[in-house]
C-alpha cells in the first residue's frame, strides 16, 4: 500500500530535501524547475523520514546506519519483541524502489541483522527485514517482513 499525504511523511521528505538545497547550494543544480539533489542527501533525507514514520507507528528506533562486519543496516528498530532491520530505498517510482533491493543486499542485510542479534544481550521473539520505499514526489510504502531472514543467513 502506498500513501501520499501533502501534510505527512511525503511532504516531510520534500521539505527536508528542499532545506538541504538551501543549506548546500553549491552541491545542487537547477534543472528546469526541479532541484537535482545529490544522491547521498536524498538517502539521508529518506532515512530520516522513514525513521519518523516508524516512530509514529510505534517502533523503537535502536540505531541508524548501523555498521557491522557483514554490512550496514539503514535503520535498526524494535517492535513487539521483534528485532527489525529496515532498508530504505528512494527512487523515481515506488516500483523501481522496490525492485532495487537485490539478492546481494538481502544477503548482506540478513547477515548483518543476525550478527547484531548475536552480539546483543537481550532475546527477541523473532527477526525480520522491512523495506521502506519513497518515490520522487514523496509517496512511500512500508513493506513489513519483505523477505525472510533465514533465506540468506551466513551463506
Amino acid at each position: 500500500m502506498w500513501y501520499h499525504n501533502s501534510s505527512g511523511i511525503g511532504a516531510m521528505v520534500m521539505n527536508v530535501m528542499q532545506s538541504q538545497n538551501t543549506a548546500r547550494s553549491n552541491d545542487i543544480s537547477l534543472v528546469g524547475n526541479v532541484w537535482a539533489i545529490p544522491t547521498y542527501e536524498k538517502g539521508v533525507s529518506s532515512e530520516f523520514c522513514a525513521a519518523k514514520m516508524l516512530k509514529d507507528k510505534g517502533y523503537k528506533i535502536l540505531g541508524r546506519r548501523v555498521r557491522t562486519a557483514h554490512g550496514e543496516i539503514d535503520i535498526l528498530a524494535q517492535k513487539d519483541g521483534d528485532l527489525i532491520a529496515v532498508e530504505v530505498k528512494q527512487r523515481r517510482t515506488l516500483d523501481y524502489a522496490r525492485a532495487c533491493v537485490t539478492s546481494r543486499q538481502r544477503k548482506r542485510i540478513s547477515n548483518a541483522l543476525m550478527f547484531i542479534a548475536s552480539e546483543r544481550d537481550e532475546l527477541f521473539e523473532s527477526y525480520r527485514i522491512d523495506v521502506v520505499c519513497f518515490d520522487s514526489v514523496g509517496r512511500f510504502e512500508h513493506i513489513e517482513n519483505a523477505f525472510p531472514v533465514e533465506e540468506f543467513m551466513y551463506s
